[in-house]
């Protein structure tokens, strides 16, 4: 699933167009059953627990945008690098 490589480097996630701190994410394999947690976010009002089921046919919208089945819209996003 592209999502869950997606999601790998993420250091931020945008649910909704609230902005979250990226707290856990799995190592992608084939071995995820529905009820798995696969993402964590945490922001000052909130803790958001995502289940493989919760993005399994995830679309997605463009880099690193996806929208759940849920209506849910997430972007993964990453602080700029700075030389």
């Amino acid at each position: 699933m592209d999502i869950l490589h997606a999601m790998q480097d993420a250091k931020f996630v945008q649910v909704n167009g609230q902005m979250f701190i990226a707290d856990y994410s799995c190592d992608p394999d084939d071995f995820l059953v529905d009820d798995d947690i696969v993402f964590e976010a945490v922001s000052a009002e909130a803790n958001l627990d995502f289940t493989f089921d919760d993005f399994r046919d995830a679309e997605q919208l463009g880099p690193g945008a996806y929208r759940l089945r849920s209506g849910s819209v997430l972007c993964f996003l990453n602080p700029p690098t700075l030389h």
